[in-house]
């Protein structure tokens, strides 16, 4: 069966399955539901704990056995597989024949990276669920975030003010663990429970992180003053220009491509299949279609070349201040007219 992230605190309090998947990326929700499960455990019999790091060239036979045997005190037994990428053919076709008939006395707890529609598909991946439970992690993007923080700022009893709320979104946005920690350190320094700006100003640090492709999506948005901010970001966590640019540029051109589309009379439903632009993105292309000029697509596809002779050293420009310009021209705000 498949569970979802607010169903499994009470799906816990009953028997529980013999096969449970965790798969996503959030680190903190994937300790969290671990916990729960180990605890769930160990509250129902599962005394004896045995965890495996998933490898190519693993011995499946020998954890099939282990999982099929009962220990040597008798004790039911919690058998937990961390995989770093997706199983392998060995790994799926072990994990396919125990779904078939797990074992009453162990509980297999299979901790998976974010699977895409192809590998839920997957014989193994629905053995084990028909067996099981799968748990689909959920992402917490910059959408998510403030309700996701506003929950975990209830359950310690926080109250915030409005602008306090908002810098402490600014500051962990894509670093849950560092977002706990920050919670935690505020309840202790607020006995009365009221969080105010200087107070979240002064104890939190910018513990934020950021990728190329939620730096691409802020600028599609329409958002400059956020889109400079992870620009500064990607840089002072070490990311090449040529990453940044490699975002940036493919999503430049397919603007570009799309206001000279538009221009020539196409359909934006044709233009969106020709650019070959995921349906949960057109709506981001479409929106930024709007703000952009036939004279500033033209500056995009300047702009692009710009960075790439910054970065090759084939110009006198700082590759950053290209990537820059491009990425709020991009967002509807030219750095110059």
């Amino acid at each position: 069966m498949k569970l979802r992230w607010d169903q499994l605190p009470r799906q816990v309090r009953e028997p529980l399955q013999p096969i449970y998947m965790l798969y996503g990326d959030e680190i903190l929700l994937q300790q969290e539901a671990g916990d729960l499960l180990r605890s769930a455990a160990r509250a129902q019999g599962f005394s004896e704990r045995e965890l495996y790091h998933a490898e190519r060239g693993s011995d499946w036979n020998e954890l099939l056995a282990s999982a099929n045997n009962l220990s040597l005190f008798g004790d039911r037994k919690l058998i937990e597989i961390r995989f770093s990428g997706k199983p392998d053919a060995s790994a799926t076709a072990a994990l396919e024949r125990y779904a078939a008939s797990p074992s009453p006395d162990t509980l297999l707890l299979l901790v998976l990276p974010k699977l895409d529609g192809t590998a839920q598909k997957a014989k193994w991946f629905v053995a084990c669920e028909n067996a099981g439970a799968s748990l689909q992690l959920p992402q917490i993007d910059a959408h998510t975030l403030p309700d996701w923080l506003r929950a975990r700022l209830q359950q310690q009893g926080l109250t915030m003010e409005p602008e306090a709320f908002t810098l402490l979104c600014d500051r962990v946005e894509g670093n849950l663990l560092a977002a706990r920690q920050e919670i935690e350190k505020l309840r202790l320094l607020a006995p009365d429970g009221v969080l105010s700006l200087d107070l979240v100003r002064s104890a939190v640090g910018d513990s934020a992180r950021f990728n190329v492709f939620d730096l691409a999506d802020s600028a599609l948005s329409g958002d400059p003053a956020r889109a400079a901010r992870m620009l500064s970001g990607l840089r002072a966590e070490g990311h090449s220009e040529s990453s940044v640019l490699w975002a940036l540029a493919k999503d430049a051109r397919t603007l570009a491509a799309l206001r000279e589309g538009l221009e020539a009379g196409q359909p934006m439903g044709a233009l969106l299949q020709q650019c070959g632009i995921w349906q949960k993105r057109q709506g981001l292309f479409q929106r930024a279609v709007q703000r952009i000029t036939p004279a500033l697509a033209q500056r995009l596809v300047e702009e692009v070349q710009a960075a790439d002779l910054a970065i090759k050293g084939q110009s006198q420009e700082r590759a950053w201040d290209v990537l820059l310009r491009l990425a709020l021209l991009m967002a509807g705000r030219p750095l110059f007219a």
